[in-house]
């Protein structure tokens, strides 16, 4: 991060990108609280954080962000019904790992990845997603694949409305046809 302004705002990119995230949290927080759901979960933030200081990343973009999390949500849900994880405790509530959640958080995350490449869709911050689910903060029932996919969707259009904003001016800003840099060169 350097001390030079975000394109087109004149504010220093040390002041925009956290205030840009925070901003998209609370939009979709304030959503929450008003229609007392919860919108807002963990997966979210690093979302948020990809859209604001990593606009020209590949997996900051739209369809990213909505694939990645829908097959994070879709992974977690297999991942419980597959070990029968579904009437087990939160690991977060009773502070207990079981086997049944540990295999379900494996599961969970080795099909979020996979179907990611296969579908394209590589968004990291889509793992914690799958993982929310394995590890039973949310459960699987159609109330709760809602608020993962409300809360996704609030996040995804106010922070692609906030990623293309940004990308106006963006010094190496890829191309439009561009995936971006692919973070498996930096194993090469």
């Amino acid at each position: 991060m350097n001390d030079e302004p975000a394109p087109g705002t004149g504010v220093p990119d040390a002041v925009f990108a956290p205030l840009s995230t925070a901003g998209l949290m609370l939009v979709v927080g304030a959503l929450g609280t008003v229609a007392r759901q919860r919108w807002l979960f963990p997966s979210l933030g690093p979302t948020a954080f990809l859209q604001a200081e990593y606009p020209a990343h590949r997996t900051a973009r739209l369809y990213h962000v909505v694939a990645g999390h829908g097959i994070g949500l879709a992974a977690g849900l297999v991942a419980v019904w597959l070990v029968g994880a579904s009437s087990g405790s939160s690991v977060l509530v009773t502070h207990h790992l079981t086997a049944a959640r540990t295999w379900a958080a494996v599961i969970a995350v080795a099909l979020t990845i996979a179907g990611s490449l296969v579908l394209r869709a590589s968004h990291p911050p889509a793992v914690s997603t799958s993982m929310l689910l394995a590890l039973g903060s949310f459960r699987p029932t159609w109330h709760d694949a809602l608020t993962i996919a409300v809360g996704v969707l609030v996040v995804a259009l106010a922070g692609e409305l906030l990623r293309r904003a940004r990308l106006g001016n963006a010094p190496g800003a890829m191309p439009s046809g561009s995936d971006g840099p692919n973070p498996r060169d930096a194993l090469a």
